[in-house]
């Protein structure tokens, strides 16, 4: 067993869903602000269009930092320390009540992190369902076995026998620790990688995952891509790197799961530059999110709401401004609109029609997932009918609208809700089928593997093997007890 955390280089510079949480839920749209003042009423939208009567405003908010850089067998991470206080600083900025920690050995991280999930749990009792804010940090070595996650403590050399039993499994150990009552949110911000050559040459990345409800997990790469980082101490990861920029210049209304996609891009950007620089020709890194939320959430603090207040003034009295009678209902029309097409049309009019909205950042992010949605619907052969169905809950209708905006995540779930005759809709086989093939095309390789199995069973054994491997080449690796072939 090999495996890597972030790869040193030489650079020229140097579930089921709850009652409880539908009974919570404010709507699809529903926006969720990370900061300490209520968000104003009109700011977000329903899917159904309707105004919001309320929003969940975390009045708790913690983060977890840990920063591993002395490995064995000269595998140390040398910007482990750095990011972890870069990103201690931002996560201040956004009132964080942050823990940081350096170079953990096993028993160490396992008692950091019964604390932290204890003080979640202790505020969760104290405050209103949902208003809760979790942040979890991890730099150092990760590895994949047998379909799970595991995380290395310092100390350990990530290429030996012990790593195994030394290290913390992802799902079971860590996620586990930030606990959740709907719509608060917990974001798992995993930077490292893994090289399992079990599974196949060239694979370095964890494998994918569902995220527990809640909660959303930023892995620093994604499959076929390595997790970098420069071999200086005054130096981020790139990962790192590109998000902590990224939330410095956020505006307290772009959703955070839209300025992690940000971040993404801006981390594949330095890695490709940096590359270029020093001919290097294999593919850059390209961060991967797992997201299982409902609504969309913000991340904000007092500042970012006076700096909106302060604008929002400003463009009612400003003749070149973005007036918000004006923009924010075609930005409702945007936010209900079913069909990937028309939406991206939608955007560039209202992108060339109001450039200094701040719904600017959001509309490149829509543009951008609208047309992956379009390809994916093109590539899995299915009718833009399809997604004006009118059948479903409020659950179903926010998977709706963030699946044909790209989310992988969302579209499997909407598959998930035609096997099992859940939110809202009624069992369809063919429906499920139909969602599976355009989960996988944008990237799910859990749905990609559950369409093969279907064609197993039904004696296509052709299709079966096809999206058995695409599941592997988008980076998922069943566990033994769901292999049929031998992976």
């Amino acid at each position: 067993m090999t495996s890597g955390g972030p790869q040193k280089i030489p650079l020229v510079l140097g579930a089921p869903r709850s009652a409880q949480r539908r009974s919570l839920l404010l709507g699809g749209g529903a926006g969720l602000a990370l900061g300490a003042l209520p968000v104003s009423p009109e700011l977000f939208a329903q899917t159904g269009g309707d105004p919001i009567q309320d929003a969940f405003v975390p009045r708790a908010k913690y983060a977890l930092l840990i920063g591993n850089r002395d490995y064995p067998n000269r595998k140390d991470i040398a910007p482990a320390h750095k990011n972890v206080a870069d990103l201690k600083d931002v996560l201040e900025y956004y009132e964080f009540k942050v823990k940081d920690y350096r170079d953990l050995d096993a028993a160490a991280m396992t008692r950091v992190l019964a604390e932290f999930n204890a003080q979640l749990r202790g505020e969760a009792e104290k405050n209103l369902p949902g208003s809760l804010a979790a942040v979890f940090y991890f730099c150092g070595h990760g590895f994949q076995s047998a379909g799970r996650n595991y995380l290395v403590p310092a100390g350990v050399d990530p290429s030996s026998e012990k790593a195994l039993s030394s290290s913390l499994r992802l799902n079971e150990d860590i996620l586990v620790a930030l606990p959740q009552r709907y719509p608060g949110i917990s974001i798992a911000l995993i930077d490292a990688c893994r090289t399992d050559p079990t599974i196949r040459k060239g694979v370095d990345d964890f494998n994918q995952i569902v995220a527990p409800e809640g909660t959303l997990v930023f892995f620093a790469t994604r499959a076929g891509r390595p997790a970098l980082a420069p071999v200086s101490p005054d130096r981020n990861t790139f990962f790192v790197g590109a998000l902590v920029d990224v939330l410095k210049d956020a505006n307290g209304v772009t959703p955070i799961d839209d300025l992690f996609r940000i971040a993404a891009i801006d981390c594949q950007s330095r890695v490709k530059a940096e590359f270029d620089k020093v001919k290097i020709t294999i593919p850059p890194q390209f961060p991967e999110s797992t997201t299982n939320l409902r609504g969309r959430f913000v991340i904000r603090n007092r500042q970012l709401e006076l700096r909106r207040s302060d604008r929002k003034k400003q463009q009612l009295v400003s003749p070149t401004g973005a007036d918000p009678s004006k923009t924010e209902p075609r930005w409702q029309v945007i936010q209900v609109t079913l069909r990937p097409a028309r939406l991206i049309r939608l955007c560039e009019d209202f992108e060339r029609d109001f450039p200094t909205s701040e719904f600017s950042q959001q509309i490149r992010v829509i543009i951008a997932g609208a047309r992956q949605a379009l390809d994916s619907q093109r590539s899995a052969g299915l009718s833009s009918d399809l997604f004006e169905e009118s059948a479903g809950d409020r659950d179903y209708r926010d998977d709706l609208i963030k699946a044909l905006r790209g989310d992988k995540d969302s579209a499997h779930r909407i598959a998930i809700a035609y096997r099992d005759g859940i939110s809202g809709v009624a069992a369809n086989l063919r429906r499920t089928e139909q969602w599976l093939r355009f989960a996988a095309e944008l990237g799910n390789g859990i749905a990609s593997w559950e369409l093969a199995e279907i064609y197993n069973h039904s004696g296509q054994l052709g299709d079966a093997v096809r999206f058995e491997k695409k599941a592997l080449d988008l980076g998922y690796r069943p566990p033994p007890r769901l292999a049929t072939r031998g992976y």
